[in-house]
């Protein structure tokens, strides 16, 4: 788990299941619970998911939405976890990034000259 002062970003583990899926979830809710601007939940380096990060994602983004703070999910480019995420439907829910720092660009505030 990493903070800034634009956002929180939450690196998911190798894999993401019934064991662990809840207290990732905490993690997540927490981030946002305590001021974060915005979320980044980053699957990058999550090589097996079940339904459980699903229901991480699908919970953040709920919440996020409620305080009004954007979110984004980093997904890797390929694999089951991509896959899975596809399946879900969870690109026409949740903004999509192909890595932590182009979500961190779109997070950006903009300014103009």
């Amino acid at each position: 788990m990493e903070t800034t002062p634009t956002c929180g970003t939450l690196s998911f583990p190798a894999e993401v299941d019934l064991s662990n899926g809840e207290a990732i979830l905490d993690q997540a809710l927490g981030l946002l619970d305590s001021g974060a601007p915005a979320l980044i939940l980053d699957l990058s380096d999550c090589t097996f998911c079940d339904s459980n990060a699903l229901n991480v994602i699908l919970r953040s983004q709920m919440r996020a939405t409620e305080l009004g703070v954007p979110m984004w999910v980093v997904l890797p480019p390929r694999g089951i976890v991509r896959r899975v995420a596809e399946v879900a439907g969870l690109p026409r829910r949740v903004a999509i990034a192909p890595d932590v720092a182009t979500a961190r660009e779109a997070l950006a505030p903009v300014t103009h000259a």
